[in-house]
């Protein structure tokens, strides 16, 4: 059940108000028809029981707030359509959330700054869950599913930015919340696999793919797909290209050592025959 909150204290209504003031802040600018009120908010009865019930619960809800609060919160009483009065000063934190990380989200993570990366990591903190988990009305889906896409593609952004400046503390604190959401999501396991990559810890890559196909093999019974496949070699190709690398390089760094040994002890034999000359 969601929260009311004024002047800092909740406010205490009743279920039916406190659905009724969800379903009206999550209304467009101007409200929505009373008729489609009606209809989503008691879909289960006949048109004119529903819009009679609409009246004593949108009753009900202001003699509530006044009686707690002291204002008037619905607008436009007894017109065509029915929101809330924007004087009321109203904020929904679903809506605040999607203010805040839309305009990041629509620009391409990789020009993510980190005032833009703090404000999404800000959005991430204000997410509780399941918009409005104890209804399953259909007016309420879309809001939810809208509220969670973002939320989940907020954390993807975030493993993605923080992967490329080796922060792997914060790679994994998001992309576990991302997984405790979407575990069998193999994007989200790609994109880890990939930041853990740009963060050079390639044990977390390869623990990333085996957690990736196990989920996988124990919630579906199936494979990983042959994109999430073909990263994991490609990354492991790159793990054992730069072991040879340094191998390589260490190896010439002995001979150079070596001859320069060698070089110490020819020019400290000079230095002597050249002392005993003198």
């Amino acid at each position: 059940m969601p929260t009311v909150v004024a002047r800092d204290e909740p406010v205490t209504l009743s279920p039916s108000a406190t659905m009724v003031f969800a379903y009206l802040a999550l209304a467009p600018s101007g409200g929505r028809p009373r008729s489609v009120a009606a209809a989503q908010l008691f879909a289960d009865c006949s048109t004119g029981t529903a819009r009679r019930r609409l009246n004593t619960a949108l009753w009900r809800l202001r003699s509530e707030i006044r009686s707690n609060v002291g204002v008037e919160v619905i607008a436009n009483v007894g017109g065509p359509c029915v929101g809330l009065d924007a004087a009321a000063g109203v904020t929904v934190d679903a809506s605040v959330f999607q203010d805040l990380v839309a305009p990041v989200l629509q620009r391409d993570e990789a020009k993510v700054t980190e005032a833009e990366a703090a404000r999404l990591e800000t959005a991430a903190s204000m997410y509780c869950g399941e918009l409005l988990e104890a209804c399953h009305d259909e007016w309420v889906l879309a809001h939810r599913n809208r509220i969670e896409n973002l939320y989940l593609s907020t954390l993807d952004c975030l493993v993605r930015h923080h992967g490329e400046r080796g922060d792997v503390a914060a790679v994994t604190r998001f992309g576990e919340l991302a997984l405790g959401l979407e575990p069998l999501r193999e994007d989200v396991h790609r994109h880890l696999m990939t930041a853990y990559a740009d963060a050079g810890r390639d044990d977390l890559v390869e623990r990333q793919f085996e957690r990736c196909r196990m989920v996988l093999l124990d919630e579906l019974g199936a494979d990983p797909m042959p994109e999430t496949v073909a990263l994991y070699a490609r990354l492991a190709r790159h793990d054992r290209s730069r072991s040879a690398s340094v191998a390589a390089l260490t190896a010439e760094l002995e001979r150079a050592r070596r001859e320069v040994g060698r070089l110490t002890e020819t020019i400290d034999r000079a230095l002597g025959r050249l002392r005993r000359m003198s």
